[in-house]
């Protein structure tokens, strides 16, 4: 009790010394159980973020594989293997009881085509000629001929800039197809023969306008409905989720906005959404930059706007900026010389006027996307899905890494991956079947080929090829037939219609699950502990001898599941130098200390206080000054992370809105934080001490009587 008593009053006599050494041992508390909370919350959130939206607890993808599976960082179909019996994995695998459900997945991108806003106008004016309706087919063809027009004003500005010498073939062409469509003389003969006119215009002249619908689209192939229901964070915002069994495609709502929205709009949007952070255009340089280019990138209004809506849309503009101003051109470009003043009253024009007459999204729900892909083989593949809707993952709205996942149906993806299957084969067989292909037989070759046919019989006109067909039709077949026979008669239109079917139709499960998949996602039961999920997982592996390796969601995750790793390694290199620093300032305090106190301790061992007695003495100081200060900093500590834990820190980027798992961060202490913080801080203040201890336990007697002399 003596000692005690004399270390407490030793502590208070050195008052300055003391708060020194407090001060550190109270900012290192503090970073301790800031830095644990910051960890411990960032690798809930992302877990939550990345286990709940698209990777499960464990990933499965083939043992052996060249490449690793990379959620995150594989773009295209790298080389990770195949699952190809994935109906008996997932069978066995979720018959394990710690085990909620198995996903079948694959991911890729691909090129998407939604077709531009001149393809779209000449379906209106083809389905107009089609109903006879004039009216209509007058104020379609105008504008279609006003689009040629500026398509052809761009391509010979395009012309002025470029080296027409490095100009390919089909684009020189395209630009001569394009100056012949914007003649007269085309447009006076389209009532002659309007289709022949609308194929020239649908096959030479739409593709030249096609660049700003070509979108570079990310995937995630599955089972639609179950990763529907399995991944807690999806949820539908536009249309309908893809019926159970059947294919289709949704957009992440994130992507529909930054990639498939009206530049112009877009642009509006981000202006808008800056301003509300409290930015200023009269300062905001990228700001400027957007105005700039939506005042000069006018046409991408006027390209859209028939006679009607150019009608309307210059009244509206005419009436915001007080002119008589009849070029659209110039009324756009004022219109979009937005500032801070008038910017709301211009965007909320800019919706009730303008929007409502433009093609606001490339690809709409309900519209037939052409997604252009690679097969594993190399080779390009092309399908047609429909788009069902978009949808978001609840929280990561504006995620940019959670957005830049879609979701395509199982069967599709199949079919971009170069897999064959049964649908597929049918298709081939169907247009083998209409096309008159045979597989001919190795002996019979060389007849079959070369042979003069002389007294074959043609019986059957199906099975028939198409020279044989022709034989036997009827003298009386009228010339030309009409234009849906024609696409009903020929390979291409069986195709188109297989696609509807296909369309339609629904799979069962054993077909979903009975193909090849790339990876799986494996979702845990609530409450099972990763480490016990994976053993398991992994035991059934073993035990069933699957040519499989299971990854937790940070491996499968690749950098962005390791970068909880990263964090742990700054803040524990961050500790370290702050305890370094704290060890040779208190060390050298108690050093000093311990000198001033010479003729003290020399006192005290000259009255039969042993050695052991004054190493104690310094022990009892440093334990006490570690719990007092330390406590104070690990109370600090906690009561800044209780703060920000119920009010949240705003996530103000894409990354760390993702990171925290929405757009607030909401911080929280482990349970063992507090003991973690203490005992840190009490190991580097027992060990600041030993030397300064070890200093006075040498001090002897005669030392004081020296010191006192």
């Amino acid at each position: 009790m003596i000692l005690i008593h004399i270390a407490l009053r030793n502590l208070l006599t050195h008052k300055i010394k003391s708060a020194i050494v407090g001060g550190l041992l109270v900012f290192a508390a503090l970073l301790i159980i800031l830095g644990l909370s910051l960890i411990s919350s960032i690798d809930t959130s992302m877990s939550k973020s990345i286990v709940n939206s698209v990777a499960g607890h464990i990933q499965l993808q083939e043992k052996g594989a060249k490449d690793e599976l990379s959620i995150f960082g594989q773009m295209g179909s790298n080389e990770i293997g195949y699952i190809h019996n994935f109906a008996e994995i997932r069978k066995a695998i979720e018959a394990l009881p710690e085990v909620a459900a198995v996903v079948p997945m694959g991911i890729d991108s691909s090129i998407v085509f939604g077709g531009n806003v001149l393809d779209v106008k000449l379906e209106a004016l083809r389905n107009a000629v089609k109903a006879g309706d004039a009216k209509q087919v007058d104020i379609v063809r105008r504008h279609v001929r006003r689009m040629v027009a500026l398509l052809d004003e761009e391509l010979k500005n395009l012309k002025g800039f470029s080296d027409q010498e490095k100009m390919s073939d089909d684009m020189k062409q395209g630009v001569i197809d394009v100056t012949a469509a914007n003649q007269p003389v085309f447009w006076d003969s389209f009532d002659q023969d309007p289709f022949a006119h609308l194929e020239f215009l649908e096959n030479k002249i739409a593709k030249m306008a096609i660049g700003e619908d070509m979108l570079m689209l990310r995937y995630v192939g599955t089972d639609t409905e179950r990763f529907r229901k399995v991944f807690d964070r999806f949820e539908m915002v536009d249309g309908t989720p893809i019926p159970p069994g059947q294919r289709g495609f949704l957009i992440n709502k994130f992507t529909y906005e930054e990639q498939v929205k009206h530049k112009t709009a877009r642009r509006l949007d981000k202006i808008k959404d800056r301003l509300a952070e409290g930015a200023k255009i009269a300062t905001d340089d990228e700001i400027k930059q957007w105005i700039k280019l939506n005042r000069t990138q006018y046409k991408e209004i006027t390209f859209q706007l028939d006679d009607a809506a150019t009608a309307d849309v210059k009244a509206a503009l005419q009436d915001e900026l007080q002119t008589k101003e009849a070029d659209m051109a110039k009324l756009v470009d004022a219109f979009m010389d937005v500032n801070d003043g008038n910017f709301q009253k211009r965007y909320d024009l800019f919706y009730k006027v303008v929007a409502p007459r433009i093609r606001l999204y490339g690809i709409r729900v309900g519209d037939i996307m052409t997604i252009n892909g690679f097969s594993q083989s190399g080779y390009a593949t092309t399908v047609n899905v429909k788009m069902y809707g978009t949808f978001r993952f609840h929280g990561l709205d504006r995620s940019t890494m959670a957005g830049a996942f879609n979701v395509l149906d199982l069967m599709t993806y199949r079919d971009l991956l170069g897999y064959m299957t049964a649908d597929k084969k049918a298709e081939i067989a169907k247009l083998q079947a209409q096309s008159g292909i045979k597989e001919l037989k190795r002996d019979t070759a060389e007849a079959e080929l070369f042979g003069d046919g002389a007294g074959e019989q043609v019986e059957d006109a199906s099975d028939a090829t198409p020279a044989q067909a022709a034989a036997v039709t009827p003298t009386d077949a009228p010339a030309a037939a009409s234009p849906t026979a024609v696409a009903t008669a020929t390979p291409g239109g069986s195709a188109k219609l297989f696609a509807k079917e296909l369309e339609s139709h629904v799979y069962s499960q054993d077909e979903l699950d009975g193909g090849v998949v790339r990876s799986a996602a494996i979702m845990l039961k609530p409450d099972v502990d990763l480490k016990v999920g994976m053993a398991k997982v992994n035991a059934l592996i073993d035990e069933k001898k699957f040519a499989l390796k299971a990854l937790d969601w940070r491996a499968a995750s690749g950098l962005v599941g390791n970068f909880v790793g990263v964090i742990y390694a700054v803040l524990a290199f961050s500790i370290f130098v702050i305890f370094l620093v704290s060890l040779v300032i208190i060390n050298n305090s108690l050093v000093m200390s311990t000198l001033e106190r010479t003729r003290e301790i020399g006192t005290m061992r000259a009255i039969g206080a042993q050695r052991w007695e004054i190493l104690l003495m310094f022990m009892v100081e440093a334990f006490v000054m570690a719990i007092v200060f330390g406590a104070i900093g690990c109370a600090l500590g906690y009561s800044i992370v209780a703060y920000f834990g119920h009010f949240g820190l705003l996530a103000n980027n894409d990354f760390m809105i993702f990171l925290s798992g929405g757009p607030r961060f909401y911080p929280a202490l482990p349970g063992w934080g507090l003991p973690v913080a203490m005992i840190a801080v009490l190991i580097v203040t027992l060990i600041s001490t030993l030397y300064p201890a070890w200093l006075a336990m040498r001090i002897t007697p005669l030392a004081a009587m020296q010191d006192s002399e």
